[in-house]
């Protein structure tokens, strides 16, 4: 009879995925990925663009799986998160990137599909913007220089966003974009960039996606999802 509730169980296990799952936070361990990955692999990709993405494969389009947060926050479908990152093409005013990428961001400014709301300033939509784009070209380093590629395996589970928490995190970034400025999962509050002391709290914050656990987490995942477009 034991044997017989053993197989039971397991079989009922594997039906409903908890054998999966369990194995994948094995393989994810394994692959030197942190406790919080989900929380630092939700930032590194909540504004994912296509532009973005191009840093890991040139060959990157909208036809990807990575979840982003709606830059239209006034969707009337009501969707927060898409499952894409978006096109998001810099005007071409200016010479350099820096300039057209400040462009863009203050035309946006009052509009409901800028991506972050009503809440942040014009130096904050700044910093935030340049933050991403810093931490996206520190990726890519890591993902050139990563020693050992990740396995199919890991890349399965680190891709099954919805089943390892990282969908979830990202619900969270969107969620909160609609009442305030954050730019951390750290469940602290963030105060307004105000002054050189303000400016030292965010640069604290946003220096902690850049630690080496954090930049292993995205990179294993932006290796997986972009190395087959």
């Amino acid at each position: 009879m034991k044997v017989f509730l053993a197989v039971l169980l397991a079989s009922l296990a594997l039906v409903h995925g908890a054998i999966p799952r369990s194995r994948c936070a094995m393989q994810l361990r394994a692959g030197g990925l942190s406790a919080n990955y989900n929380e630092s692999i939700a930032h590194a990709i909540h504004s994912m663009t296509v532009q973005g993405l191009q840093l890991f494969n040139p060959r990157a389009t909208e036809k990807n799986t990575i979840p982003t947060v709606n830059h239209n926050l006034h969707d009337k479908s009501g969707q927060k998160v898409l499952m894409y990152a978006p096109n998001d093409q810099l005007p071409s005013d200016y010479f350099d990137f820096t300039m057209n990428m400040i462009d863009k961001i203050l035309a946006m400014i009052g509009k409901s599909d800028d991506g972050l709301g009503a809440h942040w300033s014009s130096t904050e939509r700044i910093v935030h913007k340049f933050h991403m784009w810093d931490l996206w070209l520190r990726l890519q380093k890591e993902v050139r220089e990563m020693k050992t590629k990740p396995s199919g395996s890991i890349c399965k589970c680190v891709l099954d966003v919805e089943s390892n928490g990282i969908f979830q995190a990202v619900q969270w970034i969107a969620a909160h974009y609609e009442s305030g400025t954050p730019i951390t999962l750290l469940d602290r509050p963030i105060p307004k960039l105000t002054d050189s002391e303000t400016w030292a709290f965010w640069k604290n914050d946003l220096l902690h996606y850049y630690t080496p656990e954090a930049l292993h987490d995205a990179a294993v995942y932006l290796h997986c999802a972009t190395k087959d477009f």
